[in-house]
């Protein structure tokens, strides 16, 4: 499908091109302007750093240097271009829903400031569209690093089991469970210290480590590809250690997720190799039930899922889901106001008594609590739009590793919806960098294979 290049995009290229050839003696005899790529790629990554080790302000001072960066070169670079995706048309409509709420809501100050930090992620994700559009070779780069610090919290996580460090999380019911019984949940480096924070980012970035490992084997790094699996399998141990339930699902999600893209690159580039790969998925799937039957304090906080009313903290979240409901039922079309700080004001006028909330504890219904049912249409009609450009991708490249480079965004976004299903941890920055991120790299590569094809 070709780019929408719409009349006002046409207009604004053609504004940019008068610019760039006004400005573009600057970036010529500048130092920095000239290698402007690397100090790009520089902060992207710092972003990815902070997220993991530092705090929300730091985060958001060390993330706004990418979309700096980047409107500059696009001033000064002659022949760059902004272009209009289907799946970014979506995402626009979206945004521009989100400030609309904000003018009809009955706290606009405090919507306003919920609506700065949903444009701030927005202008990261364009920003890394427009920097990798151009730098297709940097994302392994940053796939690399993602893994690098997924597998450092996930040791780190493993320590802290070891330590038996005290829980900090109050939404564990242990009522109904032997002390023995009772899971000590890690948090990991992530600021401020939250299992299910921890569980969200560690889901968001997985998919990295498993695929790079992946590349090494098919490129013959054999010892290599064993070594990054048995990072991978450790991170993933650290995701039960977190005790967040929604990250076991979406965790289950993203192992499906493999198996199907395995089995695709299989059966369609390896004939040889089937029935391995069936032994091999038998083998797998039979140590996965051993794993949980040995493992009786995951396997408590699992069968916990189902309990619904009978565990305190599923309880609690249906009766959030409740109030919320009722809070969009009186707010459908545009919403409340963007962000936590107007959710947490007017969710007192509907939460049941003792039951206060930070959030609706569901993506979707958060979105369409927050900017009201168009919005939560039009962020639908974009998550569901990337998905499908990142599997069709998937399916017609011919490289097996470039197949492996776009399913591992494909299953973490999946991954991170399933999870947002029943946990808004989606809202905090260090899940936002990631998952834009990986958009970003479907987005590119979804747009090349378009290219190629037309070509």
């Amino acid at each position: 499908m070709k780019n929408l290049d719409s009349y006002f995009i046409n207009i604004i290229n053609k504004a940019l091109s008068f610019i760039q050839n006004k400005l573009s003696f600057i970036k010529e005899n500048s130092l920095f302007l000239t290698k402007i790529d690397y100090f790009i790629l520089f902060f992207v990554i710092l972003t990815y750093i902070t997220s993991t080790f530092g705090q929300t302000n730091l985060i958001g001072a060390v993330s706004f240097f990418v979309p700096l960066l980047i409107v500059i070169k696009v001033l000064i670079t002659k022949g760059e271009k902004i272009e209009l995706e289907k799946c970014n048309l979506f995402f626009w409509i979206y945004l521009f829903l989100c400030i609309l709420s904000v003018f009809t809501s009955s706290m606009p100050k405090e919507s306003l400031y919920g609506l700065m930090k949903t444009l701030m992620y927005a202008g990261f994700y364009f920003a890394l569209c427009q920097f990798l559009k151009t730098n297709k070779k940097y994302i392994p780069i940053l796939l690399y690093v993602i893994a690098v610090l997924i597998s450092i919290e996930g040791v780190i996580g493993l320590i802290q089991n070891s330590m038996h460090l005290q829980n900090i999380s109050t939404w564990q019911d242990v009522s109904y469970l032997n002390p023995e019984d009772v899971l000590s949940r890690v948090y990991g480096t992530l600021k401020p210290y939250n299992p299910n924070l921890l569980g969200g980012y560690m889901v968001c970035g997985i998919t990295s480590l498993f695929g790079i490992s992946a590349l090494a084997l098919i490129q013959k790094y054999y010892k290599t590809a064993a070594a990054v699996l048995i990072i991978s399998l450790i991170s993933s141990f650290t995701i039960f250690l977190s005790g967040c339930r929604g990250a076991y699902i979406a965790l289950f999600v993203i192992f499906l997720g493999i198996i199907a893209a395995s089995g695709h690159i299989i059966y369609n580039n390896y004939e040889n190799l089937k029935s391995m790969w069936i032994k091999a998925l038998s083998l797998i799937i039979t140590g996965a039930a051993a794993f949980m039957l040995i493992n009786h304090k995951i396997l408590q906080r699992l069968m916990s899922i189902f309990i619904l009313r009978g565990d305190s903290s599923t309880s609690f979240r249906m009766n959030v889901y409740n109030s919320s409901l009722k809070m969009f039922h009186d707010n459908w079309l545009f919403g409340i106001g963007t962000g936590n700080k107007v959710f947490r004001e007017i969710y007192g006028l509907y939460m049941l008594s003792g039951f206060d909330a930070l959030s609706c504890y569901c993506i979707f219904l958060e979105i369409a609590v927050e900017s009201g049912i168009f919005a939560l249409i039009a962020y639908l009609l974009y998550i569901i739009c990337v998905i499908k450009s990142g599997i069709k991708t998937f399916i017609k490249e011919n490289n097996i590793s470039n197949k492996i480079i776009v399913i591992i965004p494909v299953i973490s976004i999946i991954a991170v919806m399933i999870h947002g299903l029943v946990d808004t941890i989606y809202f905090r920055p260090q899940v936002q960098y990631l998952f834009w991120t990986m958009a970003a790299i479907i987005t590119v590569l979804s747009k090349e294979e378009k290219e190629e094809a037309a070509e």
